[in-house]
């Protein structure tokens, strides 16, 4: 009898999105292993095969989602675009991307909280992401101000303020949905940002 072969990436996938369910719907430090594998249909062994334990997963699911945000902006750089409306491109498509889905997003809580109080999870830092979003709207702004769509005289802190505001929306979303729906404003929103740094 041939031994059945296992696909192992598609496998480690299958389970992290079980998980990144899990974690949605009953918070991460709820979630136990055995919720993880009932979810995958699994057993719960066949999830150690994969992953350590519950930090790995949300590192693995953070590291995914870090790298989809950075492919999706890499293409909008590469574009031909002027630079604030690469800005406002970016801005729109990650909002986008990421309340795409409402049963995932409350996992962005646990990144946060993990990232920011667990020691344990070095893997989920937002220090050096901040700095290179930061890095690469100043170098936007920059641009804008030479090619005369930016204000020369805006804020040197510019960049963090549209991080600031687009993480700020998407916060409040998360913790109400309801209130209003995220991606029918944000043109709205950036068309207002954008009145006070643009010429």
């Amino acid at each position: 009898m041939t031994p059945k072969i296992v696909d192992k990436p598609a496998k480690r996938e299958e389970i992290l999105n079980a998980a990144l369910k899990v974690f949605s719907q009953k918070g991460f430090k709820n979630t136990k292993i055995i919720d993880i594998a009932e979810a995958a249909n699994i057993g719960k062994g066949t999830v150690y095969e994969y992953f350590r334990n519950k930090d790995e997963m949300l590192a693995a699911a953070f590291q995914a989602m870090n790298e989809e945000g950075e492919e999706i902006v890499g293409q909008i750089l590469a574009t031909t675009l002027s630079p604030i409306e690469k800005i406002r491109k970016i801005m729109k498509t990650l909002c986008e991307l990421y309340s795409s889905d409402l049963e995932f997003t409350g996992i962005f809580f646990d990144f946060w909280i993990e990232g920011m109080q667990n020691e344990g999870q070095p893997a989920i830092d937002f220090k050096p992401i901040y700095a290179e979003y930061r890095e690469m709207l100043q170098t936007l702004l920059n641009a804008g101000i030479e090619a005369g769509e930016i204000k020369p005289d805006i804020s040197e802190h510019t960049a963090s303020l549209i991080i600031g505001i687009m993480e700020g929306l998407f916060l409040q979303w998360l913790v109400d949905p309801e209130v209003f729906n995220l991606p029918e404003i944000i043109d709205g929103i950036l068309d207002t940002m954008f009145k006070g740094i643009q010429k």
